[in-house]
């Protein structure tokens, strides 16, 4: 009987993820040290498949691990935002995108408060590292440029723990302990403000950041703890641009003004951004419509179809192909940001989308009239760069 190749999902033994404290179905990660990706060179049919493989590329917002579709994707470097559970409360909520919230009401409200609130964070913290260690054949907490160097070389992935909010205690040693345990960006606000700076959605009343939130900037720079200013309200990013004295990145944001939502940046915040030598990383996924996922799969199924006539080789190949997913990529956005910013200072970010689409991504760049070193800044090398001058 011909030997068939293994197209099946592998898991870990029961006894074997308690050995290693995580539960199974861990949300984290589905991909254990056993299995199979389907990572073949001949699977790779799009003209620049090869090229993709060669860039460092970089996800600078991931909100979910998984490897198997990071893997598949070619993703070198995720930023990994975790934080603390946030509850939205508003009674009376502001539709209208384009004005500022009222000034000390409160849209959202995190799950905990006070000790838990930090044990929350802790709590988060460890289960990402403990997720490293476990999959350790596949990916590693960087916390160096020199780390993110060595890890890609390996041909593995490097994760870089980010803080989603800055919940610190309004304590800097607080602040420094993270530093301790592994964090290396920091976002001051999510969606709820904190006590020393507010967010896109909550304005402290006055807003932007207290005298307290100045020397959080200022000590994130001395740590080398990256700050993101990507949920930040205009008042809090202007006065971190103000104080700053590193680079600052924001880790995913659309352009304001084709976005028409205060959640996304100016073309002024943006150019400061990057004359501060950060980065403006650009939420990358565009939903496609029905009619465009029906012609992506309809012609992805017809060339595998020609291309792999034995069925088993075809289920193979199929699960090496990211063309039917739901996203592709903004390129409206990407071009209007590098007019803004310039091709130096932009970047490329997910969000929660942990798909597969990387390798289209270069291909649609390249495809739009960017020349291949231009892809690889826009693919990662710009927040390589960002990473390591932090």
């Amino acid at each position: 009987m011909t030997r068939r190749p293994d197209i099946g999902t592998k898991y870990v033994e029961s006894r074997e993820t308690e050995r290693l404290g995580l539960p199974l179905g861990q949300k984290i990660g589905r991909l254990d040290a056993s299995s199979h990706c389907v990572l073949d060179d001949r699977f790779d049919r799009g003209p620049y498949d090869q090229f993709h493989r060669q860039l460092t590329v970089v996800d600078a917002y991931s909100a979910v691990v998984d490897l198997a579709e990071n893997i598949r994707g070619c993703i070198d470097v995720v930023i990994q935002a975790f934080g603390v559970e946030e509850q939205y409360v508003a009674e009376t909520p502001e539709f209208d995108s384009l004005t500022e919230p009222t000034r000390g009401s409160r849209q959202w409200k995190p799950f905990f408060a006070g000790e838990e609130l930090g044990e929350r964070v802790m709590m988060n913290l460890k289960e990402h590292k403990q997720f490293a260690a476990a999959y350790g054949d596949y990916i590693e907490v960087a916390y160096s440029g020199d780390d993110v160097s060595r890890i890609v070389a390996d041909g593995r992935i490097a994760m870089v723990l980010m803080l989603a909010s800055g919940f610190i205690a309004d304590r800097l040693d607080v602040l420094r302990e993270l530093y301790r345990e592994g964090i290396r960006v920091m976002c001051p606000s999510h969606l709820s403000a904190t006590s020393w700076a507010d967010s896109s959605a909550e304005l402290n009343d006055p807003p932007g950041l207290t005298d307290f939130g100045r020397d959080v900037i200022c000590t994130c720079n001395e740590l080398g703890m990256l700050v993101d200013l990507a949920h930040c309200s205009d008042y809090t990013c202007k006065d971190a641009l103000t104080v700053a004295t590193k680079p600052m990145i924001a880790t995913h944001t659309k352009a304001r003004v084709l976005s028409r939502s205060l959640r996304d940046m100016p073309d002024d915040l943006m150019r400061e951004v990057a004359e501060g030598g950060g980065v403006v990383c650009v939420l990358a996924p565009t939903p496609r419509t029905p009619h465009e996922r029906h012609e992506a799969r309809r012609k992805r199924d017809a060339a595998l179809e020609q291309h792999y006539p034995d069925p088993f080789e075809r289920a193979r190949a199929k699960l090496a192909d990211a063309e039917i997913w739901g996203t592709k990529l903004d390129l409206a956005t990407i071009d209007h940001v590098i007019n803004a910013v310039g091709i130096d200072h932009v970047g490329l970010s997910s969000h929660a989308q942990s798909v597969p689409q990387w390798k289209e991504y270069t291909a649609a760049l390249i495809d739009h009239g960017y020349s291949e070193t231009d892809a690889a800044k826009i693919m990662g090398e710009n927040v390589v760069r960002v990473l390591a001058s932090a």
